[in-house]
C-alpha cells in the first residue's frame, strides 16, 4: 500500500467518525420545520460566500501552476457558473431559501451566528498559516463529507435532502443544491487529491494533511452545532 492510499483511508475513516459526533448527528437528525430550514438557508448562504476567502488563500499560496489552475476551475464553478446547475453555487442556497419562504434579500443580508463567524474565521486562519498543501487539504476535506461512497448510510447532502423532503414536503427538484454537491464534490475532491498525491512525498507531510483535516472538521462541528442550537429554539 502506497502512502497516498494509506492516508486516504485514514481520511475516509475520520469522515465516517465525524458523522457519529453529537454536533453532526443532532444537525442531520433534527426534525425540520420552516423556521429551522430558514436558519439553515441563511447560515449556509454565509458558509458558501465566506469560504471563498479560504479557497482564495489556498490558490494564492499554492506554488505550482497546475494546482493554481485546478483551484481556479473549482472557484469558477463556485462563483460564476457550474454547468451541473446553470448558476453559481451561492445561488443554490437562495433557491433553497425561497423554497421555505425567504426572499433573496433575506438570504443575502443574513447575520452570522457567533459559531458561524468563528468557524468561517477558523477556515481562513487554517488556509493562511499552514504549509500550502496542509491548507489545501484542510479547506477541501469538507467535500469528502458529501461523498456517499465514503459514508455508510449516505453522506451529508443525501441525509440533509431526506430531511427537507420528508419533513417539509418539498421535492428534490426544488432543492438543487443537494444533487449538485453530491456530484460536484466527488469531482472536486478527486481532482484535489490528485494534486496532493503529486506533490506530497513524505509520511510527515501526510500526517500534516491529517492534522489539518482534523482541524477543519472541528470547525464544521462548531458550525453545525451552532445551527442546531439555534434550530432547537425555533419551534
Amino acid at each position: 500500500m502506497g502512502l497516498a492510499e494509506k492516508y486516504i483511508g485514514i481520511l475516509n475513516r475520520m469522515t465516517c467518525d465525524l458523522f457519529e459526533t453529537k454536533e453532526v448527528k443532532n444537525f442531520l437528525e433534527m426534525k425540520l420545520n420552516r423556521k429551522r430550514a430558514q436558519i439553515i438557508s441563511k447560515q449556509y448562504g454565509l458558509f458558501v460566500r465566506y469560504r471563498r476567502s479560504a479557497w482564495a488563500y489556498c490558490l494564492a499560496r499554492a506554488p505550482h501552476m497546475d494546482v493554481k489552475r485546478e483551484l481556479l476551475k473549482h472557484e469558477n464553478e463556485e462563483l460564476l457558473h457550474d454547468p451541473r446547475c446553470g448558476s453559481d453555487h451561492y445561488n443554490l442556497w437562495v433557491v433553497h431559501g425561497k423554497a421555505v419562504g425567504l426572499t433573496e434579500d433575506e438570504v443575502n443580508d443574513a447575520t452570522p451566528l457567533p459559531t458561524t463567524r468563528a468557524a468561517l474565521n477558523g477556515w481562513i486562519y487554517l488556509a493562511m498559516y499552514r504549509p500550502w498543501y496542509e491548507s489545501l487539504a484542510g479547506v477541501s476535506v469538507l467535500e469528502r463529507t458529501n461523498m456517499d461512497a465514503v459514508v455508510p448510510g449516505g453522506a451529508h447532502q443525501t441525509r440533509a435532502e431526506r430531511r427537507w423532503v420528508e419533513d417539509l414536503g418539498l421535492t428534490p427538484e426544488q432543492l438543487p443544491n443537494f444533487r449538485v454537491h453530491r456530484e460536484a464534490d466527488i469531482d472536486h475532491q478527486s481532482d484535489i487529491m490528485k494534486m496532493l498525491e503529486k506533490y506530497i512525498i513524505s509520511e510527515q507531510q501526510w500526517e500534516g494533511v491529517v492534522d489539518a483535516s482534523n482541524e477543519s472538521y472541528d470547525y464544521w462541528r462548531v458550525f453545525l452545532g451552532g445551527i442546531s442550537q439555534e434550530m432547537s429554539e425555533a419551534n
